[in-house]
């Protein structure tokens, strides 16, 4: 009975060593935020994305956390299964709005997105792949700074890092093409948090 116990506690102890949700570390993958040259994943036309289907059953507190539309902008991105998360930011006819397929046991964002309109456009997506609260790549503020540009910062976590606290933040600027509305990242910066 011993024995079986001593190796239940270090499979306990492996698993939450290299398990980031259960160890508290992170760990580093390969991030589009780290290739040399961006990759433009929007594409004029494009339409909202369906938010990914998430395993499990949605803890009905966190989606009463949910933002209620407000806008048709809003209304585009519920009826296509997001939940709209915290409050959107609009300025020179741009709206940028975070919205989430699920939420963690914190009722935290899981795979978000933050989704660009541009005059009630679909501009894209500032990622091209949605999101998880507290992992490398994880979109934290965006800044509008004209009609025709913005910039989102991204956490970035080192090996060694704790999930609450990445040592640095990438900064990408977007450029905003009007005619037809598109966002495409046209450059990056890295630096310490």
């Amino acid at each position: 009975m011993m024995s079986r116990l001593a190796r239940l506690a270090s499979l306990a102890a492996a698993l939450a060593a290299c398990h980031p949700a259960i160890g508290g570390l992170q760990t580093m993958g390969a991030s589009w935020l780290d290739e040399p040259k961006r990759a433009a994943w929007n594409q004029p036309g494009m339409t909202v994305p369906v938010a990914p289907p998430i395993p499990g059953t949605v803890d009905p507190r966190c989606r009463e956390l949910a933002r209620p539309p407000e806008l048709e902008e809003d209304q585009r991105l519920r009826s296509q299964g997001w939940d709209l998360v915290g409050a959107y930011q609009g300025g020179w006819r741009i709206l940028v709005i975070r919205a989430t397929a699920g939420y963690d046991g914190m009722c935290r964002p899981r795979h978000y997105q933050d989704f660009v309109f541009v005059r009630g456009v679909f501009a894209g997506t500032l990622s091209p792949q949605a999101m998880d609260s507290r992992t490398d790549g994880a979109l934290g503020r965006v800044f509008l700074q004209s009609a025709s540009r913005l910039t989102a910062e991204y956490a970035r976590y080192a090996a060694s890092d704790p999930l609450c606290c990445p040592t640095r933040t990438t900064s990408v600027v977007f450029d905003l093409a009007n005619d037809p509305p598109v966002a495409r990242p046209v450059s990056a910066s890295t630096s310490p948090r």
